[in-house]
């Protein structure tokens, strides 16, 4: 690890130096302490499932999209050959990658060799070990195994005291991680930050190729495949936009058919565009239209949202 690595690990494990390198960048840009600049596609995105929880979502991470962002531009000024050691003042550390350009960030990518998986799976992994929701260890046997293999490891695991359960019934981000991990395609990849109105927009696709950005999901049933398209299309067409690539290819695999879909088109700017304004405008006037109300029953904000319809 070089010194400005160590150095800069320091820095995002020190939340306390985080939270004022985030106040003073505020600052820099007239923007109160309260106020929402760093946001992630991602979160921006599921304006098309609820713009409330999207808005919600993004107060709740902003700093670790910020985190992100000032890591990158470190990082990627470093490898650059921009700098070659961390300043000590806040005002010079957060003015460090100023200058890096999309080309430059599409010299970087060139250099990725593929994605690297959330969860340590592959193609030929045989069981994931993972905790519930209470913190208790469950196992989890690869559904791609031949019958009888997956027979001996769920055999085998119940002897070891193992408490196995099936890849359906996962919590929906756990599960997409592990799907994403093993089944997705493998693309070279690399994350990036764009300025969007007051702005900073951060993004890292499933993939990206010199023709098309690509995004993958997982939604369990059909049913909810009408909800879950909207949010991965949207999401692909602001990846398309902002590293300007001009198709997208998204897949969203179907749990309990065990099918995946693919989608390949051009990609939407004005969609790209409107997402990002209908966020904006929800994030700056307080209130979204209240999205179905089966949403809110499953939503993380549910208790402390003012559109929630949880009961």
């Amino acid at each position: 690890m070089s010194d400005i690595e160590s150095k800069m690990s320091e820095i995002l494990r020190d939340s306390k130096q985080l939270e004022r390198l985030l106040a003073l960048e505020k600052q820099r840009r007239g923007v109160s302490a309260t106020g929402l600049i760093f946001i992630g596609m991602h979160n921006v995105a599921q304006h098309w499932w609820c713009t409330q929880q999207a808005v919600l979502k993004s107060r709740t991470n902003e700093i670790e999209f910020f985190a992100a962002y000032l890591n990158d531009r470190i990082e990627y000024d470093h490898r650059l050959g921009f700098v070659d050691k961390l300043p000590r003042r806040h005002e010079a550390l957060l003015d460090i990658g100023s200058k890096i350009t999309l080309a430059d960030v599409q010299k970087l990518l060139k250099e990725e060799k593929g994605v690297e998986p959330l969860i340590d799976v592959g193609p030929t992994t045989v069981m994931w070990d993972v905790v519930d929701d209470q913190g208790k260890p469950i196992r989890v046997i690869n559904p791609d195994l031949p019958s009888e293999e997956k027979e001996y490891w769920e055999k085998r695991s119940k002897n070891e005291g193992m408490r196995v359960i099936s890849i359906e019934t996962l919590p929906p981000k756990l599960r997409g991680e592990i799907l994403h991990s093993s089944r997705s395609e493998i693309y070279p990849t690399i994350r990036w930050n764009f300025p969007w109105d007051k702005y900073t927009v951060i993004g890292v696709p499933d993939g990206i190729t010199n023709k098309f950005v690509y995004e993958y999901k997982t939604t369990k049933s059909r049913f909810l495949l009408n909800y879950v398209k909207p949010v991965a299309f949207a999401q692909a067409d602001l990846y398309g936009y902002f590293f300007q690539r001009p198709n997208k290819r998204v897949q969203i695999q179907v749990i309990e058919e065990n099918v995946t879909e693919t989608h390949e088109e051009a990609v939407n700017s004005t969609r790209a565009k409107d997402t990002l304004a209908a966020f904006a405008q929800v994030e700056a006037r307080g209130l979204a239209r209240p999205p179905k109300a089966w949403k809110c029953k499953g939503c993380d904000f549910r208790a402390t949202c003012p559109i929630s319809q949880a009961k």
